[in-house]
């Protein structure tokens, strides 16, 4: 024990400093700290900057981020709540905000919720405590007490994917509501009147409007939906839509013509739900998701879906935490980026004359 606490004492005495790079770069300590520490100011040449720079990594600089933080009340770290990072929803997200953050010297810590509220609360207690600047929130519910949270505390906040009911904070998101209505046209438009749909729970904004895109689409071409043609899950998992398949698939004799999911993980439940059931997708059971998470055109059938611009959906949300950070006003409160239709082989068209 003591061998290794001597070592911890001699790797901290052989720190480099920003007095030593200033000595050998022949300029004034807060020339040096100007250049190196991010989100510093002032007017320096490109020749001092480029020679101070040089130096720096000739010696081995690294920057004390705890002695920064202390001085700054700043970390440069976000942080990032998911409801579970197995979700390939998540990474491109990440990624986009990672391009947006990482040039300004920001890194993010992403923390797992596990769909358990009180763990929401707590990772923002323990975010606030380690001085995050900002949070990204990818849980937000309709009313939801862990953006109260965050305001009280006076975090700089942004929803992905999500909005609170009343947009009380900056938000980006998909247009659930038109590529849902997108969706469900092309069902229509393929010949299906026998449609089931699998439902996310309601208290999440996205799942409202991608189930206000089927209804209002349904009701318009005057097709109805009975109850024992819909089904819910309380998380979005290929398990939980498997389970839902099966509600629907014993509430009847007859199985639906196309289900109608609501994420990509949900139809690949349904498929293999369908696929133990005895049924062939889509010559029985047409399927479709929502998201387009990665693989999908190699799963068999490839799966139609809806592609929502992940990554796009990060990057502008750094974009909007960097406008947090440098006062400027945001607006809109609630940004939406667009989807795209992605019509693969789990929907055909339907056999024998359209329907009227």
């Amino acid at each position: 024990m003591a061998d290794g606490k001597t070592k911890r004492a001699d790797n901290r005495a052989t720190r480099v400093k920003l007095s030593d790079v200033a000595a050998a770069s022949g300029v004034h300590y807060s020339t040096v700290s100007r250049v190196l520490r991010p989100g510093s100011k002032g007017r320096i040449s490109d020749d001092v900057a480029k020679r101070v720079r040089t130096v720096a990594k000739e010696l081995g600089y690294h920057p004390n981020s705890v002695a920064a933080s202390l001085r700054t009340q700043s970390t440069r770290s976000i942080g990032l709540i998911v409801h579970d990072m197995n979700d390939p929803v998540y990474p491109p997200i990440l990624s986009g905000i990672e391009e947006a953050l990482s040039p300004q010297g920001f890194a993010v810590l992403v923390s797992n919720t596990g769909y358990n509220l009180e763990v929401e609360l707590d990772i923002v207690n323990r975010m606030a405590a380690r001085l995050v600047d900002g949070i990204f929130l990818a849980t937000t519910r309709l009313q939801d007490p862990v953006v109260e949270r965050c305001q009280g505390l006076g975090i700089p906040l942004v929803s992905l994917l999500r909005q609170t009911e009343q947009e009380t904070s900056p938000a980006v998101i998909n247009d659930c509501y038109g590529g849902m209505q997108a969706m469900t046209e092309h069902v229509l438009a393929s010949g299906y009147r026998d449609i089931a749909v699998i439902l996310a729970p309601q208290y999440l904004s996205t799942a409202r409007e991608r189930w206000q895109g089927i209804k209002d689409t349904l009701d318009r071409a005057g097709v109805a939906l009975p109850d024992h043609r819909i089904a819910a899950v309380p998380r979005m998992s290929a398990e939980e839509g498997k389970r839902a398949t099966e509600t629907l698939l014993t509430a009847r004799a007859s199985a639906p013509d196309v289900i109608i999911c609501v994420n990509d993980l949900v139809a690949i439940g349904a498929i293999r739900a369908c696929r133990e059931a005895g049924l062939s997708i889509p010559s029985d059971v047409s399927i479709t998701g929502y998201n387009d998470i990665p693989l999908l055109d190699m799963i068999d059938p490839a799966l139609t879906t809806v592609r929502m611009q992940l990554h796009e959906i990060g990057r502008a949300a750094g974009q909007v935490m960097l406008s947090q950070f440098e006062g400027q006003p945001v607006s809109p409160m609630t940004q939406r980026v667009n989807c795209e239709l992605l019509v693969r082989a789990s929907l055909r068209r339907k056999s024998g004359p359209k329907p009227t």
